[in-house]
């Protein structure tokens, strides 16, 4: 992580017409009602019997969306910091969705990862009655239940290799165990940097 912002320090410090560009593509309050004028407009047009406008209204539309989507994302994204925010714009953020363990499979404890050599190696102590132990790995908000991925399932918790992550990103990992009974409860997440 620190190489990556190291990184992008660089690239803005040697262009710095970038973050002027972000800025000038963010929506702000004229943008969004210069949008919505046009699109009013157009739209009355069209109710008028102005079938030539139909193309423009489609375009605009699809303007509008741009807008509204990147307003709503960077709202959203902002939330992360101030809540309030989302709630003030009225915005309702999806709950991860929490699948609940069938039965009552033990999570498998101990789980840590860890460097053999050059290889990253997951562990975990062993759940009675496992068949396989599924490993998931995530790149982006732990708590957000579809930023996590399947990367191995493996017949034994004690050495599970990772393979085929991108050198220097931070993951978040867990695990969970599959017995005959289903699928069971998952592990605390732990992170790492990939090296």
């Amino acid at each position: 992580m620190i190489r990556a912002t190291s990184d992008l320090i660089g690239v803005l410090m040697n262009d710095t017409s970038i973050l002027e560009c972000i800025r000038m593509h963010l929506p702000d309050l004229d943008k969004i009602r210069s949008i919505h004028d046009r699109h009013l407009s157009v739209f009355k047009d069209v109710l008028a019997g102005n079938q030539e406008k139909e193309g423009e209204l489609q375009a605009i539309r699809g303007e509008v969306s741009i807008q509204l989507g990147l307003f709503r994302d960077t709202a959203v994204l902002v939330g992360s910091q101030d809540a309030s925010i989302p709630q003030r714009l009225g915005i309702v953020q999806r709950k991860p969705v929490i699948r609940k363990a069938t039965g009552s499979i033990a999570a498998p404890e101990n789980f840590k990862i860890v460097y053999i050599g050059r290889k990253m190696v997951a562990r975990a102590s062993g759940v009675k009655g496992a068949k396989s132990y599924e490993l998931w790995c995530c790149e982006g908000d732990p708590m957000t239940q579809s930023n996590w991925r399947h990367l191995v399932t493996s017949g034994q918790a004690k050495r599970i290799e990772i393979t085929g992550l991108t050198t220097g990103k931070l993951f978040y990992f867990r695990i969970r165990a599959i017995t005959s009974k289903g699928n069971g409860s998952w592990s605390t997440f732990v992170r790492m940097i990939v090296i």
